[in-house]
């Protein structure tokens, strides 16, 4: 006999003495106990997607100061461009310079476009627990799971499109720390 079942609690009433339950009183226990677990598993639900959002902010405005860092690099190598030309011009202007001693500088910068895999996990995982949030329509109030399920796919197609803007911020980083390490090298040659 599983335990939660009318039977059990028959059986669990009679060995404690008690008065045996109402199949009514039992099924209305069952339904609020029912109901006060699927508010609990909705509102961690919401606390898991408002810290995953966080996250996403967090690392959207990391992606921002890179690409604000980038764009300030470019602007020095295009001064430093304009005022020397290249290294290699620049050594060849100087007659005092020796030729057996080549002086080499290079920058080198290096970077990844891997942002948001664990955010994009996480999401799915996010998606599945909503798609089994649906088979629990048959709460007594399920006018309210619908609209916490609603409240957590808006936040979720939200946290999609922040993730889509971070995957373009980073392509744009690895783009432009490419584009300036070969503009750096050229520099140095």
């Amino acid at each position: 006999m599983a335990e939660g079942t009318y039977e059990y609690e028959c059986m669990r009433a009679e060995l404690l003495g008690l008065a045996r339950p109402s199949r009514e009183q039992f099924e209305e226990q069952q339904k609020l106990k029912q109901e006060v677990e699927e508010e609990e598993h909705l509102t961690e639900q919401l606390k898991e997607v408002d810290l995953q959002d966080e996250s996403v902010q967090g690392t959207s405005g990391k992606m921002d100061e890179l690409n604000s860092i980038l764009t300030a690099t470019q602007q020095k190598i295009n001064k430093f461009k304009v005022a020397c030309g290249s290294l290699t011009s620049l050594l060849k202007l100087r007659p005092s310079t020796p030729s057996n001693d080549p002086a080499s500088s290079g920058g080198e910068a290096s970077g990844s476009g891997n942002a948001g895999a664990d955010e994009r996990k996480s999401i799915n995982d996010a998606l599945d627990t909503l798609d089994t949030m649906k088979d629990l329509n048959t709460a007594s109030d399920v006018s309210v799971a619908k609209s916490a399920a609603k409240d957590i796919g808006q936040k979720m197609t939200s946290q999609l499109d922040k993730l889509d803007s971070l995957l373009y911020k980073a392509d744009n980083a690895t783009y432009s720390m490419k584009h300036q390490t070969n503009q750096m090298n050229k520099i140095a040659k």
